[in-house]
Parts: structure tokens; sequence; C-alpha cells
């Protein structure tokens, strides 16, 4: 392996649901010029700059599979709209800034259904998430989401 380069994914929200599952695949499916990083928010608080730039340097990773944010259900949402906006906001921005600053080569973010306009027309595809605003019991996570869109472009 020593001509081939070594990549590193970074797998920030790791131990969430997609998180998981892909650790499930790549386990499967192991490559030998692949290492995988799975992060959770107990390795690194992504919502401080420092942290999530001096995790980047430390672990120096090629490429960054962005899934992690603060989640908390219907209700938590609808009680706490603004924080989920800021604090997710942040996370995505700190990742950002830190793939960017360490010279990571691609990032891929996920997004949620949830970030789609609340009236729409059906079928809908990823064109459309600008088109209205989403429904309001989630406005704070969902506009952060799309946040991402518009920063990774």
């Amino acid at each position: 392996m020593s001509d081939v380069e070594k990549n590193v994914i970074l797998v920030t929200g790791g131990t969430g649901l997609v998180g998981s599952a892909i650790k499930r695949v790549v386990a499967e499916e192991k490559r030998e010029n692949e290492l995988f990083i799975f992060l959770s928010s107990k390795d690194v608080d992504l919502n401080d700059k420092e942290k999530t730039l001096e995790f980047f340097k430390k672990n120096k990773p090629t490429h960054v599979i962005h899934l992690a944010a603060l989640v908390g259900g219907l209700f938590k949402n609808l009680r706490q709209n603004l924080d989920f906006f800021r604090v997710n906001s942040q996370i995505n921005d700190n990742v950002l800034a830190a793939a960017y600053e360490t010279g990571v080569k691609k990032v891929v973010s996920c997004l949620s259904t949830c970030i789609f306009p609340d009236k729409t027309t059906y079928p809908i595809d990823e064109t459309m998430i600008h088109n209205g605003p989403p429904h309001n019991s989630n406005f704070g996570y969902s506009y952060a989401k799309r946040m991402i869109d518009v920063l990774n472009r």
C-alpha cells in the first residue's frame, strides 16, 4: 500500500442513525487505502471552532461525510427553534471552515427531508429545497440544514 495514498474519511455524527449505517457498510467492505474515523459528540464538540480545527489538524481527514447535528424531536424543536438554528449553523460553519483550512478534498453533507417547503408539489427533488418555508415545527433545524446546502456551493 505504500504507493497508494491513504484516504482518511471523517464521518461527523458517526454514531447517529446514518453514521452507524455507514459504519456497518464500511466494516463489510474494507479497503486498504481507506481509514474511517467515526466521530461522536463525546469525541469533540463541533460547536467549538478551536476544538473542531484542532481535531481536523490532528487527524488530517482527506474527505468528510458531515452528518453531525443537534437533534431533539418534534417537541424540542418547537420549544427551542432558535437554539437548533444557532447550534446547527455553528457546527456546519466550523466543520466547513476546518475542512477548508486543512485542505480536505471533498465534503459531503447530509440534509433532511424536513428542509423541503411545507407547501409544495410532489414529487419533490433537491432543486426545490429553497422554494418556500419549511414547516414551522422545525424552522431552526430546517434552516440550518438548508444553509449547509448554500455553504457547500
